[in-house]
């Protein structure tokens, strides 16, 4: 019996052991792909990048909740999901995004009349998840357009630098609490919900977050000659990183209404792209609020 457990930690700490190295690769080339189209790239280019990332989490969801009704459903949702992020990115476009949303909400309230009492029937909560999908996820995600979209400030100070706030905190948080739980987790946080998630690795994230979101702060300091507001930062940093586990949290709970481990398996040691993304959804309108309510940066 000894042996047999003996034998069960030590294939999970390979399993283990292995989803972190997969962790780190997918890191090591999505993290310099990411900021080349952040710096290099104009607007526009960077609403498509979130577009698709925005695209694929919502197809991602809409196929692991079975949801999709048809694939007409699924197309409205995918094309709805990458149009609204691209149309944030592009100012010039006034409320091209709500024009969307509005087609999105006709065409799902149409399937679902048309489908009514038919063999094809889509219950109304299939509308809830599919809106949430095509709408409220690229609605969030393209908040990351508008930070990149603020005019410049300062030498090379703009948008791209914002952009770069729920960026870390949000990878940041889930790298710390990743890690952390692995290393001193014992107490379980949400275990019916995740059942993986413990209160050190909560501890683990925040503190992470205000680590990162401390240096971050430093290096533009030195580079930029910038004044920032010290009590912004740590509250960027705290609440957003209680936001992004919330973000996490939720959709924890999605995958395990619907029996699921994961979204996806494109992204190795992660899953799908709603895996890797799921706590930036939450985040990226949090700071974009922030960003405007409580500027970081302050200006003599």
């Amino acid at each position: 019996m000894e042996e047999e457990r003996t034998q069960g930690k030590l294939r999970q700490a390979v399993s283990a052991a292995g989803g972190i190295n997969a962790r780190v690769k997918v890191a090591l080339v999505g993290v310099p792909v990411l900021l080349l189209i952040l710096f290099l790239t104009p607007p526009w280019a960077f609403g498509i990048a979130v577009g698709l990332i925005s695209g694929v989490s919502a197809v991602e969801l809409v196929s692991a909740t079975r949801t999709g009704g048809n694939i007409r459903v699924m197309g409205y949702v995918a094309v709805s999901a990458f149009a609204i992020p691209f149309l944030m990115s592009l100012p010039q476009v006034i409320l091209g995004w709500l024009f969307v949303v509005f087609l999105l909400t006709i065409a799902l309230f149409v399937e679902t009349l048309l489908a009514y009492d038919t063999e094809r029937a889509m219950p109304i909560s299939f509308f809830g998840l599919n809106f949430f999908a095509g709408a409220v996820i690229p609605l969030f995600l393209g908040s990351l357009s508008i930070l990149r979209s603020i005019a410049e400030i300062g030498p090379f100070f703009d948008g791209r630098v914002y952009v770069l706030i729920p960026i870390i905190i949000a990878f940041v948080t889930d790298a710390g609490a990743y890690f952390a739980g692995h290393a001193f987790g014992k107490h379980k946080l949400l275990e019916k919900v995740s059942p993986k998630k413990t209160i050190e690795g909560s501890i683990g994230g925040f503190v992470a977050a205000l680590v990162s979101m401390l240096v971050f702060s430093l290096v533009l300091i030195f580079a930029f000659d910038a004044d920032y507001s010290w009590p912004a930062i740590f509250l960027y940093s705290i609440l957003g990183s209680a936001v992004t586990q919330i973000g996490d949290l939720a959709f924890s709970l999605i995958k395990r209404e619907y029996a699921k481990k994961d979204f996806g398996n494109l992204l190795p040691g992660h899953g799908g792209v709603l895996d890797r993304f799921d706590s930036m959804i939450f985040v990226a309108p949090f700071i974009t609020v922030m960003v405007f309510w409580l500027p970081i940066v302050v200006r003599s």
